[in-house]
């Protein structure tokens, strides 16, 4: 009886896990311009991983996260990268952590949210979060004004 408990347990939560899930052809709701727009600073940086800019103020990160065109429904696609493609440079987003006065903490600490890299050739970028890697094809516009960026 047990058994037949906690397999049913088991098939309910995968259940679960699976009606969550949505089809990867197109960007959605989950990753959008308001989340980018939470970083509190963006390192810039080129292929050899030299510091190139570090975005602090909130009007350079906005005008940053417009020029993705994230919101722009149907641009940004899941994409395999191809073979042969060479780096062009990264941008790594921070946010402050949210801390609980009460709690004992004294200050935040600044995380890595994740790192775009863009590629010399294509309109392709990856996101690295740390725990998965995403690869899309951007729009055209937005690779010219990221690769701009890391020259």
């Amino acid at each position: 009886m047990r058994e037949r408990t906690l397999l049913g347990g088991v098939i309910l939560l995968c259940l679960l896990f699976l009606a969550g899930c949505k089809t990867l052809d197109r960007m959605d709701a989950t990753f959008d311009a308001d989340a980018l727009s939470k970083a509190q600073k963006i390192v810039v940086t080129d292929a050899a991983g030299n510091e190139k800019a570090v975005l602090t103020e909130k009007e350079d990160i906005d005008v940053f996260v417009d020029a993705l065109n994230v919101g722009n429904t149907g641009r940004w696609k899941f994409q395999e990268l191809p073979e042969g493609l060479t780096e062009a440079g990264g941008f790594t987003l921070y946010q402050v952590e949210t801390f609980t006065a009460l709690i004992g903490q004294s200050e935040a600490k600044v995380n890595e949210i994740c790192t775009f890299r863009i590629y010399e050739t294509g309109d392709y970028l990856t996101i690295e979060t740390g725990v998965m890697d995403f690869s899309f094809s951007v729009p055209h516009e937005t690779a010219e004004y990221l690769r701009g960026l890391t020259a």
